[in-house]
């Protein structure tokens, strides 16, 4: 599914980004063209004038000075001395033919006076148009100029072909430049939809890793509990009735506590965690805490400790009930995988730098690297808890909702990382155990 939505993706920001750009450089090109053809334009006049003012200033015109002319300026020079063509044998011999004699007279026909015997008492008149023979384009110039009795009619032309070669190459470049543009365009919207498709099928997957997870966390309570009504149903002891009844409690109870943290998690996706602020003393939610599971970590065999800052905290804001539910996340954790005889400590840091940081450490395996960051996933459990009933592997995830809720941060570490800041870390045995470090802003 994922991959042909990303296909549908990748074709539609191709051909929308794509559509933009080809309308973009059309727009580019006809004002580029049009620029090329003013500019063009202007050059042949400024030039045509110029051939124009010598031509009635000069009393002789000579040879010379005409192929200057036509080489320098591009232009193809017919003189006309009362109609009848000044050195146009010597002048024309490589150009003239069929085509150039047609051309001429295509351009005379097309003035709108007769050159040649126009009387209409001015003495110069000339006309501009452009004019196409077969696959050449020129610009023309049409006129007479008269002194005395004598008429200098005149035809000229400006070939265009190296206009037509600089707006060829111009369409050439711009239709290079979007074809390679929409091939980069092309890759770039693979892997850019890709990117963004990625959080949704990470989300997709998750979501569909939950459900499977959560059915099979429910499946076994509600087994117990269907077995235990069929066994009382068919069973009159009083004792066998009385067992079942307090088996399936147990496991409507952890059905109801595992529906409880999934309601919970849910809500803070959909919204957030709903917290009630207050200026609170961290310690005091650390002793209470350590009071709680003193007595539990005792009849484990364990030693659970406490190490707090002789200076004075300062209060931090934040909602006491959610701190304690994180504290007895991670306290519950650590006493259910602290080995016997193993050790627990629950610290608190002198505030620094507007954050205050404290932690539960304890004896025992560490967490191996690939796990650091997949135990705060919901469901996850490591291997050797997997048959451990009293835990669903969503206390971490609440855990970090919790802190990210508060705005601070939880990682996993070992408790050597912060031995030299903790005197009771010391005491714990190096590159082992575990530790969980929450920094929370003040």
């Amino acid at each position: 599914m994922f991959d042909k939505l990303h296909r549908q993706l990748t074709i539609f920001c191709t051909a929308t980004i794509g559509a933009i750009l080809v309308v973009l450089s059309l727009l580019c090109l006809f004002h580029a063209r049009q620029s090329m053809i003013q500019t063009d334009r202007s050059s042949f006049q400024k030039q045509l004038n110029t051939i124009l003012t010598s031509l009635q200033s000069q009393e002789y015109i000579s040879h010379q000075w005409l192929n200057q002319m036509q080489n320098e300026y591009r232009f193809s020079i017919y003189l006309y001395d009362n109609g009848e063509p000044l050195y146009y044998e010597q002048l024309h011999e490589d150009t003239s033919g069929k085509r150039q004699t047609s051309l001429r007279e295509k351009a005379i026909r097309k003035s709108q006076v007769d050159i040649f015997y126009d009387n209409s008492g001015e003495s110069a008149y000339h006309e501009e148009f452009s004019l196409r023979e077969s696959s050449h384009s020129y610009y023309t110039s049409v006129g007479y100029l008269t002194q005395n009795t004598d008429r200098l009619s005149f035809v000229i032309f400006y070939d265009l072909s190296h206009l037509q070669h600089n707006l060829y190459s111009l369409y050439v470049l711009i239709l290079a430049a979007d074809v390679i543009t929409l091939i980069i365009l092309s890759v770039f919207s693979w892997h850019f939809t890709r990117r963004v498709l990625l959080p949704v099928e990470t989300s997709r997957q998750k979501q569909q890793e939950f459900i499977a997870a959560a059915s099979h966390e429910l499946r076994s309570p509600l087994t117990v509990i269907l077995s235990g009504m069929e066994t009382l149903d068919k069973t009159q002891s009083p004792e066998q009735r009385h067992h079942f009844c307090c088996l399936m409690q147990e496991e409507g109870r952890r059905m109801q506590h595992l529906i409880s943290d999934m309601l919970l998690l849910a809500n803070a996706d959909a919204h957030g965690m709903k917290l009630h602020l207050q200026e609170t003393s961290l310690d005091e939610l650390l002793l209470d805490s350590f009071e709680k599971y003193e007595s539990i970590a005792l009849s484990r065999k364990l030693s659970l400790r406490i190490s707090l800052p002789e200076e004075d905290i300062p209060f931090c804001r934040t909602d006491p009930e959610r701190i304690h539910q994180l504290l007895s996340i991670l306290l519950d954790n650590a006493v259910s995988y602290t080995p016997e005889n193993g050790t627990i400590l629950l610290f608190l840091m002198p505030a620094r730098s507007h954050r205050i940081t404290f932690g539960v450490a304890n004896t025992g395996p560490s967490i191996p690297d690939g796990e650091k960051e997949r135990i705060f996933d919901r469901f996850y459990r490591a291997e050797k808890s997997h048959t451990d009933h009293e835990h669903f592997g969503l206390g971490l995830c609440m855990a970090k909702e919790i802190i990210r809720a508060h705005h601070g941060s939880i990682r996993v570490t070992e408790p050597e990382v912060l031995a030299s800041d903790v005197a009771e870390l010391q005491k714990f045995p190096v590159e082992t155990g575990t530790l969980f470090l929450m920094e929370l802003p003040l």
